[in-house]
């Protein structure tokens, strides 16, 4: 098959499976594979999303929501979105019944949402054993404040990129499984 004339998806999905996730260990395996995809989705998400952070106050858009910090937050959730991305993609395609309609765009959602808030639920426990190891009071109302300003500013700044990027991503990866067994 000719890489020129294959369409955008197919010519990703090949991409995929001869240069990225598809050649890792276990990545034959649907859920497994699966897993490698919406982990890299979210690497590459959170990198879009932290240089755009960086480039666009250089441009000349002056906003609160253009600044250098929410990158800066992007790359420092790096090491719980990108493993919960993984886990989240292998539990929602090993769940999912596979004769859903539009399988990877709806896997791809799920599993986007499934990340959003297993990640905000590690936030959590990762700062309720910050408050208790230092002794604070009123723990569970600070550490749920936390969370919840976090996951509102998370939600608000980038949900209009993880939602696409992750059917997207469902849909490529399914697109990618069917090429390479056909």
């Amino acid at each position: 098959m000719d890489a020129i004339r294959s369409p955008p998806i197919e010519t990703l999905a090949i991409a995929c499976k001869r240069y990225g996730p598809g050649r890792m260990p276990g990545a034959g395996r649907r859920d497994i594979g699966a897993g490698y995809a919406g982990s890299a989705a979210a690497l590459a998400i959170a990198i879009g999303f932290a240089l755009s952070m960086a480039v666009l106050p250089t441009l000349g858009l002056s906003s609160d929501f253009a600044h250098p910090f929410w990158g800066l937050a992007a790359l420092v959730s790096l090491p719980i979105v990108v493993p919960v991305a993984f886990v989240a993609s292998v539990f929602v395609w090993r769940a999912l019944p596979s004769d859903v309609p539009y399988f990877g765009v709806v896997a791809g959602f799920l599993a986007t949402v499934v990340t959003y808030l297993a990640s905000l639920a590690i936030v959590f426990l990762i700062r309720l054993l910050w408050f208790w190891w230092t002794g604070a009071e009123s723990v569970l109302v600070d550490v749920g404040g936390f969370v919840a300003l976090i996951g509102l500013f998370a939600t608000v700044l980038t949900v209009w990129l993880t939602i696409p990027v992750g059917c997207v991503s469902g849909a490529i990866y399914e697109y990618a499984r069917r090429i390479s067994s056909a």
